[in-house]
């Protein structure tokens, strides 16, 4: 099973000083694709943190200004690609980066509570579909819709390995408290 993907671009990494604990936060890498469908430009950003532990965003670049860009419904109807392409940025990143773990958030849309979203629904289904579990466990806390793609022998080497990231998120972000 392939992936339905719209060619995208590495644009840049970006290193500045986070709000937070300094060092569980590394940089950011940004790429950028357009739709064939729609003619709109996306943002996925790809955070890097401590523990060779990637989250991958993902926003139409009209949204950037705007603090609801990952709640908004777009209207477009391309989701599948969308999707389909952070994952093969995802794949990207795990094959210059053999240790490497993932996680997303399953943003709620403006009214909907957080409580396991439509997107992490969605969002997860992908996973488990794409990301295997001989490679990566597969874990999820549904109340924040938070879902978690564990590099298997990173976890063997490090049995702490999920504690240690979501501490990290803990002290990062005071959302997942």
């Amino acid at each position: 099973m392939g992936l339905d993907y719209y060619p995208y671009r590495y644009v840049q990494k970006i290193e500045e000083p986070w709000d937070g604990p300094q060092g569980f936060l590394l940089y950011k890498l940004l790429y950028s694709f357009k739709s064939t469908k729609t003619h709109q430009t996306y943002w996925v950003w790809v955070e890097v943190y401590k523990e060779h532990f990637y989250a991958v965003k993902f926003h139409l670049k009209s949204h950037r200004d705007s603090d609801k860009k990952y709640n908004v419904m777009t209207g477009l109807n391309e989701p599948r690609q969308c999707i389909q392409t952070c994952m093969k940025i995802m794949l990207e990143v795990a094959a210059k980066d053999d240790k490497s773990s993932f996680g997303f958030i399953g943003a709620n849309s403006i009214g909907e509570s957080e409580l396991e979203t439509k997107r992490f629904r969605v969002y997860s289904r992908y996973m488990q579909t794409f990301f295997n579990s001989e490679n990566y466990t597969h874990h999820y806390n549904l109340a924040k819709s938070a879902y978690l793609l564990i590099n298997k022998k990173e976890m063997e080497k490090n049995p702490q390995l999920i504690t240690d990231i979501v501490n990290g998120f803990k002290e990062l972000y005071p959302y997942f408290d």
